[in-house]
């Protein structure tokens, strides 16, 4: 088996991986998205309604005052630097999340409830069924807890009837959030709901039922569910819940308990087409009094942010395989630290490609070698197959001799090969999820490097440069000539392969990320160039 044969099974296998990971799964459809026509800007014009509150369905009479008419303001804001959130009174719920440093492709900022949904409603439970507080309207007051910013809501009809809900804005995108719950009625526990799911923000969504995940840490251990899974049912989890979180491709919903946590099951579906759940806690022995601290992440999916909540948080963030983790975390610190120099991450691919190619230069430059020596001994292999066709044993010590005086390896072209796989998966991870990513400019027509090129020029680029390397490895005329029938078959079929072999990964590479096809092609163009220069230096030492 000589070594085109070799690197094309590699490449095959390696296809093969990439395409059944991200390409060919054939989840059950999920519901269609919703539809963001309406344009969501990030001020809000106050709207109050008043109206005579329903009472909820089963709750009981010690939370109702039916002789009450309350004011309801959908639009109470709070804010800092990084986030904008607007509440509503009618439940004591959030409306809508604003990520002030983020912005869509047209340039209004990243929102990420869907349109007409809410988040964290309550849902009290007792012994006769459960209680939706969604309907009731609940007294708001702004506050300040040691210098941040935050709303408190409350329902007290009478001293010995209270609902609290306070949300006070924390650091690096997150919320601290208590929730009390005192009656004269016990209480068996309550659920948190975060059932909305989780708004688009990229226009990109073909591999939506991949990108969106839900994620949980029960008892210690850390679960996760794509889209493509949850559509085939809800899923429960029952144990200490710590944390739970929706995931987009870059923005997170996130609902952590605090120390300690009393949190027991979490209940994980699927809504505008997303993941979605409801946290719960409840316990067998009923009580009047409940009160819990809970902490709320609405941010970017980004490890340094997420590692400071702690509880292992950070695992919600796309870092692939965990073997490769190390070469991510490295290639993206030199990937961050070139774009300070150079503010372009178009730029910056194409210096990372040469650096990666500097470093496997010795490797490459004694593949290429031993592949070329291979071409040149190859009348001599021939000639040994054909003397010693009738002794294997004889033929291979020959053949082995051979190679050893020539300084050649019929398995010499592999290693490069071997040694970029893990580089091209790392750097998937690294352009496709990170944060840095994200509609990252090169020039003209690609304007987000981290989604597949709209117009498959870069993909046909890569596959035009990777004919060319193929054509220059095959054997001249001459060589030819000097091959038996075997070996012109063989060379017949990597013919072929020369064809096929960029057709194929055109197909696949076309939905990859641009940048990681901006890297494989200047890749395999400046192995183009060493390729010329190692055989015009052979070809003069063997005139010499």
């Amino acid at each position: 088996m000589n070594k085109q044969t070799i690197i094309g099974i590699l490449l095959i296998i390696a296809i093969f991986l990439l395409s059944e990971q991200f390409l060919w799964k054939k989840p059950k459809p999920a519901p269609a998205p919703q539809q963001q026509t309406e344009q969501t800007q990030p001020e809000t014009a106050p709207q109050t309604e008043t109206e005579t509150p329903a009472q909820p369905g089963g709750l009981p009479d010690f939370f109702f005052d039916g002789d009450d008419l309350s004011e309801i303001n959908h639009n109470i804001v709070l804010e800092n630097d990084s986030l904008k959130i607007v509440f509503s009174s009618k439940g004591a719920v959030i409306r809508e999340i604003y990520l002030k440093k983020f912005l869509l492709t047209d340039k209004s900022v990243v929102q990420l409830v869907p349109a007409g949904k809410t988040l964290a409603n309550t849902i009290l439970l007792t012994d006769s069924g459960s209680t939706d507080l969604k309907n009731l309207t609940f007294d708001y007051s702004e506050i300040e807890e040691n210098g941040q910013k935050g709303i408190l809501f409350s329902f007290t009809p009478e001293p010995d009837r209270i609902i609290e809900k306070k949300f006070v804005l924390g650091n690096n995108y997150s919320v601290k959030y208590n929730q009390k719950v005192h009656s004269v009625y016990p209480i068996n526990g309550y659920s948190i709901e975060f059932n909305a799911g989780i708004r688009d923000t990229e226009d990109y969504l073909k591999a939506k039922t991949r990108d969106y995940k839900f994620f949980a840490q029960v008892d210690n251990l850390l679960n996760a569910k794509d889209l493509a899974k949850l559509n085939k049912g809800p899923v429960t989890l029952s144990g200490k819940t710590e944390w739970a979180a929706i995931r987009s491709k870059y923005f997170i919903l996130a609902l952590k308990d605090i120390e300690p946590v009393l949190s027991n099951s979490v209940r994980a579906d699927t809504a505008n087409a997303s993941p979605a759940f409801t946290m719960t806690t409840k316990r067998d022995k009923s009580s009047i009094d409940w009160d819990e601290d809970f902490l709320l992440y609405f941010g970017p999916a980004e490890l340094n942010l997420l590692k400071s909540h702690g509880s292992g948080m950070e695992n919600i963030t796309e870092r692939g395989w965990s073997w490769l983790r190390w070469l991510v975390s490295i290639f993206a610190w030199i990937l961050s630290f070139l774009y300070k120099l150079i503010p372009n991450y178009g730029v910056v691919i194409l210096i990372f490609s040469v650096f990666i190619k500097i470093i496997l230069h010795p490797f490459t430059h004694k593949s290429m070698d031993a592949s070329l020596k291979m071409q040149k001994i190859q009348p001599r292999v021939s000639a040994i197959q054909q003397q010693y066709k009738n002794d294997p044993k004889q033929m291979q010590m020959e053949l082995s001799k051979l190679y050893k005086e020539a300084g050649a390896s019929p398995l010499g072209g592999c290693l490069p090969l071997l040694l970029q796989m893990p580089v091209f998966f790392a750097l998937y991870t690294v352009l496709r999820s990170s944060l840095d990513m994200r509609q990252a400019h090169f020039v003209g027509w690609l304007k987000d490097l981290s989604e597949p090129d709209p117009y498959w020029i870069l993909p046909i680029l890569m596959g035009i440069f990777m004919i060319i390397q193929q054509l220059m490895m095959k054997p001249n005329k001459q060589q030819l000539e000097q091959m038996d029938e075997k070996q012109q078959a063989m060379q017949q079929s990597q013919k072929m392969m020369t064809w096929i072999m960029p057709v194929a990964l055109f197909f696949v590479f076309k939905s990859m990320p641009a940048g990681l096809v901006l890297y494989w092609t200047v890749f395999n163009i400046l192995s183009i160039i060493q390729q010329y220069y190692l055989q015009k230096h052979l070809n003069k030492k063997e005139m010499q």
